[in-house]
C-alpha cells in the first residue's frame, strides 16, 4: 500500500495541502461571486492548478537532464522507484504554482479557441451535439442511429487506468467533493473498468477473460447502435500477442470484419516506457464494418492446394510489409502492424476451422509473426537469407529468435508457427542426430538433475523446454559435443560465437572454416541477423566485432 510519505516529502505535502485548504476557504466566495455553474467550473480549473503541482511536485518525480526540466510523476505508466527527484518552490513568480496555473490557462485559452466559431454560430440556439458520459457496454442511443464511432479503448494491461487516477482522485474529493455526485466513492471505481488487471480479477488467465467479456459487451452495443453502412475505428498500442488476442477475439466474436489497418506513430521512442524496452512507438488504427454473419459459411485455414486463409494472410502481410516500407518502422512495429493485416483476413473469412479446430486470433497473428521474420531475414542480408534455404532446425531457430528474441514464449505458439513452415518440434532427452523437417527441444535441467552419463553440462537442441514454455538455447549453454560436431547451420553459428570468445577473430576464422565448408556465407548472414536482432547490448557488440574482424 502507497502512502503519503512515500509519495511526498514533509514539505512538498505541507505546501500542496495549504494550497487545498485556501481553495476550500476560498470555494464559497467563488461561487457567490460568480453563481453556481460558472463558479463550479473556476474551483475546477483552480484545483486542475493543483493536479499540476501534484504531477510536478513528488518524490516520483525526474530531472531531465537533457532540456534542464522537471518531468513530471507520469513519465512512466507506473509508480517506480526513484533514487533522485526534482521539486519545485512554492511561492513568488517563478513558483510551481504560478508555472501550473499559467499552464492551465493556457489549455483553457487553447479549448476556447477551438470551439469560438461553435460558440458564435449557436450563441442564440441550442447545440447541435450532445455529450453522453457513461459505460460504453450501455449506450442511450436508438438502434442504428450512429454514423461513425471512434474508440480508443484501454490496451489491455498496459495501464491501469484507475489505480493510477487516485493519485489525483484523492486530493481532488478534498475540493470538488461537494460540487460532483461522482466523488461520494472513496476511491475511484476499479471493478467496471476494462482492463486486464491480475490483481484485481485473481490471476492472469481470469483477467483476460475479464478483458474480453467487457470488450465483447462494448463492441455488441457500438454494433447496435451504428448504422448498418457505419464505420467504426479502433485504435491500440500493444507489442504481445496476448493483448491482440483478447481484443480481436471480443471484436471478431462481437460481428464486426476489420477492413483495413494502418500504424500511426503515437509514442515518443525517447519516452521512459519506450526507450530501450522492444516497445511498439506505434499505435494501429483498425477500420471495423459489421459483418454480414447470416450468409457467411465457415473458411478453411489450410484449403485444397494451400488455398485456405492461411495463404491469403501471408499474402496479406507480405503487401503491407512494402507498403509499410516508407514509414521506417522499427522491427516491433512492423511486427504489431502485420497483426492487423493478418486479423483483417481472418475477421473477413470468420469462422475459419483447420478441421474440427476453430483457428483463433493468434494463430493468424503466428502466420504473420513468420512472414515478418522472414521478410526481415532477407532484408537484413539483400535477399541472399532465405528460410527455405536452411535446414529445418536452423529455419526454425531463426523464425523464433526474429519473432521472440532469447525470451520465452508458449509451446503452442512454436507449434503454430511449426505448422506453418512444415516443421515439427520433437523432443529429445539428450543428444540425437537431425533430420529433415524438425527441430529438436532438450527439458530444462535444474541444479543435480541431469543425467549422471551426461559428464558436461549443455544443451544439444537449441530449444529447451520448462513447463509450458520454450526458449532458444544461448551459445553457451549449448552441449560441447554438439558445438565440436555440427550439424545445422545455427550449431556453426553458435560455435563461431563461443570461438571468438575463447580466443578472439583467428580461433573464430578457423572454426568457420573447419566445419562451414560451402555455407560460409550463410554462416556470415545468420550472424549478421543475430548482430542486428540480439536486444543484450553486450551481445550486440560482440557479433558485430566479430562480423566486422571475419569480413
Amino acid at each position: 500500500m502507497t502512502r503519503w510519505c512515500d509519495m511526498f516529502t514533509p514539505r512538498q505535502l505541507l505546501g500542496h495541502l495549504i494550497l487545498v485548504e485556501e481553495l476550500n476557504r476560498l470555494k464559497p466566495q467563488i461561487l457567490a461571486e460568480h453563481g453556481k455553474e460558472r463558479g463550479r467550473a473556476i474551483v475546477t480549473y483552480l484545483q486542475f492548478v493543483i493536479d499540476k503541482g501534484l504531477d510536478y511536485n513528488s518524490k516520483q518525480t525526474r530531472w531531465e537532464y537533457t532540456r534542464g526540466i522537471i518531468k513530471g510523476t507520469f513519465g512512466r505508466h507506473d509508480y517506480s522507484l526513484k533514487w533522485t527527484f526534482g521539486e519545485m518552490i512554492f511561492t513568488g513568480p517563478q513558483s510551481g504554482v504560478a508555472w501550473g496555473l499559467s499552464q492551465v490557462l493556457d489549455a483553457y485559452r487553447g479549448i476556447a479557441e477551438l470551439v469560438k466559431l461553435v460558440h458564435y454560430t449557436y450563441r442564440d440556439c441550442d447545440l447541435p451535439v450532445e455529450i453522453h458520459c457513461g459505460t460504453a457496454a450501455s449506450i442511450d442511443l436508438p438502434d442504428r442511429s450512429v454514423d461513425l464511432i471512434c474508440i480508443d479503448p484501454p490496451y489491455y494491461n498496459n495501464v491501469q487506468y484507475a489505480e493510477l487516477s487516485d493519485y489525483f482522485y484523492v486530493w481532488q474529493r478534498r475540493t470538488l467533493g461537494d460540487l460532483y455526485p461522482y466523488f461520494r466513492r472513496r476511491l475511484t471505481d476499479k471493478q467496471n473498468e476494462a482492463v486486464a488487471n491480475p490483481a484485481r480479477d485473481g490471476s492472469t488467465k481470469a483477467a483476460t477473460e475479464t478483458y474480453e467479456r467487457m470488450m465483447k459487451e462494448i463492441f455488441t452495443e457500438c454494433s447496435r447502435v451504428l448504422k448498418g453502412d457505419g464505420v467504426m475505428t479502433v485504435m491500440f498500442t500493444h507489442k504481445t500477442q496476448d493483448a491482440w488476442e483478447a481484443l480481436t477475439r471480443s471484436l471478431i466474436e462481437s460481428g464486426w470484419t476489420i477492413t483495413s489497418s494502418m500504424p500511426v506513430e503515437s509514442e515518443s521512442a525517447v519516452s521512459t516506457h519506450q526507450m530501450d524496452m522492444a516497445s511498439a512507438v506505434s499505435s494501429i488504427f483498425l477500420t471495423c464494418r459489421k459483418r454480414d454473419t447470416e450468409h457467411q459459411a465457415p473458411a478453411t485455414w489450410s484449403g485444397f492446394g494451400g488455398t485456405g486463409v492461411a495463404r491469403r494472410v501471408r499474402e496479406a502481410v507480405r503487401q503491407g510489409l512494402e507498403e509499410f516500407q516508407t514509414l521506417r518502422l522499427n522491427s516491433v512495429d512492423e511486427m504489431v502492424a502485420s497483426y492487423g493485416r493478418a486479423l483483417r483476413v481472418l475477421s473477413e473469412n470468420w469462422p475459419v476451422y483447420d478441421g474440427d479446430e476453430m483457428v483463433s486470433p493468434i494463430r493468424a497473428m503466428n502466420e504473420a509473426s513468420a512472414v515478418v521474420a522472414q521478410y526481415q531475414m532477407e532484408r537484413l542480408t539483400d535477399g541472399r537469407l532465405r528460410v527455405d534455404d536452411l535446414k529445418a532446425e536452423t529455419a526454425m531457430a531463426l523464425t523464433l529468435f526474429g519473432i521472440f528474441g532469447m525470451g520465452e514464449f508458449a509451446y503452442d505458439e512454436a507449434l503454430n508457427l511449426s505448422r506453418s513452415l512444415n516443421i515439427s518440434l520433437e523432443g529429445r532427452d539428450a543428444g540425437y542426430t537431425v533430420q529433415d523437417g524438425m527441430i529438436g527441444i532438450n527439458d530444462e535441467r535444474k541444479g543435480s538433475s541431469r543425467s549422471r552419463d551426461d559428464e558436461e553440462i549443455g544443451y544439444h537442441a537449441p530449444l529447451v523446454r520448462s513447463g509450458s514454455k520454450l526458449r532458444l538455447v544461448k551459445p553457451e549453454e549449448r552441449h560441447p559435443k554438439r558445438i565440436e560436431d555440427p550439424q545445422t547451420e545455427w550449431d556453426i553459428l553458435h560455435g563461431v560465437l563461443l570461438a571468438y570468445r575463447e580466443g578472439d577473430v583467428p580461433v573464430a576464422r578457423a572454426y568457420l572454416e573447419r566445419h562451414a565448408g560451402g555455407t560460409i556465407r550463410v554462416i556470415m548472414d545468420l550472424l549478421a541477423v543475430w548482430a542486428a536482432e540480439i536486444a543484450d547490448k553486450d551481445l550486440k557488440r560482440e557479433a558485430e566485432a566479430l562480423l566486422f574482424g571475419l569480413r
